[in-house]
């Protein structure tokens, strides 16, 4: 199931950038001024901690691309992936290194976000200082048959600057805080002070990024 929603979404993913790169994509860009953007870069792993000892993702290097659509002047909405290739290690407290040994294994983390940029405008319109904040899904894939995958709602924000070249072609880098959350319940409330609904919610592991990527630019700017 989990391979299989996998593969759904990276057909979409791919789906998309082919648009694109046809007819009917370069219309719809010329329109819509549209961002694509490779990039590379490195990831902070985090690590959660259990009752039993804590759980270690090594840093490592990152790579993926953005998908920007200009919805207003300096305002986009983007389709990302982030992904790393890692290990994570299971380091055991004291009095529980013998019922759950230290181990070891190979695990990729995987980021799809949908969110917004916006550009802070300046009089040097080839620099471009931005902001951007964003929801999806982190998949947790453990190269491990005794281990399963774990999906988990997540939330990035992060700061970054463009510059451009020319009107086409530029750089990006940038620097992003990411936080799968587990949703742990919610409810509603009733009372002489009045009445509400909470939601409760913990972000197990803190991630970061920082990239950096080509910029191509379809459409007029």
């Amino acid at each position: 199931m989990k391979r299989n929603l996998f593969s759904r979404i990276s057909i979409t993913v791919a789906a998309l950038v082919i648009y694109f790169f046809t007819g009917s994509g370069l219309t719809f860009a010329q329109d819509h001024k549209v961002e694509l953007t490779p990039f590379g870069g490195y990831m902070l792993g985090g690590s959660v901690k259990f009752y039993e000892g804590k759980f270690k993702v090594e840093d490592a290097a990152c790579y993926g691309g953005m998908l920007a659509v200009q919805v207003h002047s300096g305002n986009f909405v983007e389709l990302s992936y982030t992904g790393m290739t890692t290990q994570g290690t299971w380091n055991p407290y004291s009095e529980w290194a013998f019922d759950i040994p230290e181990g070891t294994v190979d695990m990729a983390v995987n980021h799809f976000q949908i969110g917004s940029v916006n550009e802070l405008q300046l009089d040097n319109e080839a620099i471009r200082p931005y902001g951007t904040a964003s929801l999806g899904t982190t998949w947790f894939n453990v190269k491990d048959d005794d281990a399963d995958d774990e999906w988990l709602f997540s939330v990035a924000a992060g700061l970054g600057l463009k510059y451009f070249f020319s009107e086409k072609i530029g750089i990006r880098i940038q620097a992003r805080l990411l936080l799968p959350v587990v949703y742990n319940g919610g409810g509603f409330y009733l009372g002489t002070g009045g009445s509400g609904m909470y939601v409760s919610s913990t972000a197990p592991i803190v991630q970061g990024d920082f990239t950096g990527g080509l910029i191509i630019a379809l459409g007029q700017y």
